[in-house]
């Protein structure tokens, strides 16, 4: 019969040790990985921007008298990660007015009227961008009450502002159109 000195009683202190040491650095990187579905914010982000200028001159018998400062164009831009929902709206507020808006084919709603127009854009995928003309005509260079309201107010500011977007930090433009007298 063998005598039981206690030393092979259970498992040994040893096997503990080693079997810790190893588990520890399984058990850290498990905690350590990032879970993979980390989620990722998806937003519509629409930027407008008014683009020209276009300069005009007003001449009589050859002789310039006054350059009248126009924008052409209002773009908006999907800076975002997902398309928009066609239910945005930009606005353009301006005074006095320039323009002839041509919004034809673009499948953009027009309310307003003349100097302050609210457009309902329609879906803009991400990193498109949509052109809105603002043609400037002939018969609104020779209105004469306009003339008189540039000349008497000088430079105007045309701006406008996105809404309904998920980021807002950047959805207003604002830009100087007017008339400069030589």
């Amino acid at each position: 019969m063998s005598k039981d000195n206690g030393n092979n009683v259970g498992i040994a202190r040893r096997s503990v040790v080693k079997g810790a040491a190893w588990a520890a650095p399984v058990v850290a990187a498990a905690v350590a990985i990032p879970s993979v579905s980390a989620s990722v914010v998806e937003t519509v982000d629409l930027t407008p921007s008014l683009s020209g200028p276009i300069n005009l001159s007003l001449n009589l018998l050859g002789i310039q008298l006054a350059s009248i400062t126009a924008l052409n164009t209002l773009t908006i831009t999907n800076l975002g990660t997902v398309a928009s929902t066609g239910t945005e709206t930009a606005t353009l507020v301006y005074n006095p007015s320039l323009l002839t808006i041509n919004t034809l084919g673009l499948g953009v709603a027009v309310a307003g009227s003349e100097g302050n127009w609210v457009f309902t854009l329609p879906v803009i995928q991400p990193g498109a961008s949509l052109n809105i003309n603002l043609g400037t005509t002939l018969n609104s260079l020779l209105n004469l009450n306009l003339l008189t309201n540039l000349i008497a107010g000088g430079a105007q500011t045309m701006s406008s502002t996105v809404s309904g977007d998920t980021v807002t930090d950047n959805n207003t433009v604002s830009e100087v159109v007017g008339i400069t007298i030589l």
